[in-house]
C-alpha cells in the first residue's frame, strides 16, 4: 500500500469490483487509452482484478477515483517500468494526478530501488504531460505503444 497526503494506493480486491466497474464506465476514466479497462459487467470486472495485479486502486476518502500502478513492459528489448494512473472526471483538476504520479515514482525509488521508471503518454494528453515535466521526467522520443502513438518519458534516480 502506498499512502500520500490525500490518497490511499493499493491492490484491488474481489469486493472492489462493483467499483471498479463503475469506474471505467466513467467518460474521463477512459479519455486518452493505450489500454481500455472498461468492463461489461461486475463478474468481469472481478476476473480483470484477479489477473491484474500491476495495477491499484486509487483512494480519496472512501471513494475508488482512479487507477495506478508500476507496470512492467518492454521497449526495443530494454525491461522498463511504466508509471501508469487514470482518474475519474470528477478528480480532475484538484491535484489528485500529480500526487498519484508522484507517490509511484517515490515508491519505485525508494522501496522498490527501481533506477528509472518510465511513463508513456498519448500526445494528446497535456495534462499528463505536465506531471510528467512537473516530475522531471524527459521526452525520450515517440513510439507506437499497442497501436498507439504514445510519447515516451524517463526519469532516473
Amino acid at each position: 500500500m502506498i499512502t500520500t497526503e490525500r490518497l490511499i494506493i493499493k491492490p484491488l480486491t474481489a469486493s472492489d469490483a462493483p467499483a471498479f466497474y463503475d469506474l471505467t464506465r466513467d467518460e474521463g476514466f477512459r479519455l486518452f487509452p493505450i489500454t481500455d479497462y472498461r468492463q461489461t459487467d461486475v463478474k468481469a470486472a472481478q476476473e480483470w482484478i484477479h489477473t491484474n495485479k500491476t495495477k491499484w486502486g486509487v483512494w480519496h476518502t472512501s471513494q475508488l477515483i482512479g487507477l495506478g500502478g508500476l507496470t512492467p513492459w518492454e521497449c526495443d528489448g530494454e525491461a522498463l517500468v511504466d508509471i501508469t494512473y487514470r482518474l475519474r472526471e470528477s478528480a480532475w483538476g484538484q491535484g489528485f494526478g500529480f500526487e498519484l504520479a508522484k507517490g509511484l515514482v517515490r515508491y519505485g525509488f525508494d522501496v522498490l530501488k527501481f533506477e528509472q521508471v518510465t511513463a508513456t503518454i498519448t500526445p494528446d494528453n497535456v495534462a499528463s504531460q505536465k506531471i510528467a515535466a512537473k516530475l522531471g521526467m524527459v521526452f525520450d522520443r515517440g513510439i507506437m505503444l499497442k497501436g498507439v502513438p504514445t510519447e515516451f518519458y524517463r526519469l532516473y534516480r
